[in-house]
C-alpha cells in the first residue's frame, strides 16, 4: 500500500510524499514507517499511542476512522492530513 504525506508532515518523513509498505492493518503500516522515521511517531500519536485528533486519515479517498486495527489491502492508498488552526 502507499502512504501519502503532505504539508507539515513532510518534514518528518524526509520530504518523501509517498512511502510504500506491506502491512495488514493501519497500525502495522504506521509502525513500519515510524521505524524508518522515528520523529514521525511523536507528531502522529498521542501519549496513549493512538492517532492525535489533529490528523485526518483518508483510505482510497474516503475519510476513515483513526482505528489502528483498520484492515488494509496492498492496493490501498492512505493519506494523512493535518488540521491547521487559523485566526
Amino acid at each position: 500500500m502507499t502512504l501519502r504525506f503532505s504539508g507539515l508532515l513532510l518534514r518528518f518523513v524526509d520530504y518523501e510524499r509517498e512511502i510504500d509498505v506491506h502491512a495488514p492493518t493501519l497500525g502495522d503500516a504506521l509502525t513500519q514507517v515510524e521505524a524508518r522515521f522515528p520523529q514521525l511517531r511523536e507528531v502522529l500519536r498521542g501519549s496513549e499511542g493512538g492517532l492525535r485528533a489533529t490528523h485526518r486519515i483518508f483510505i482510497n479517498g474516503e475519510l476513515a476512522s483513526a482505528d489502528l486495527n483498520t484492515p488494509l489491502a496492498d492496493s490501498d492508498v492512505i493519506e494523512f492530513l493535518t488540521a491547521i488552526a487559523g485566526s
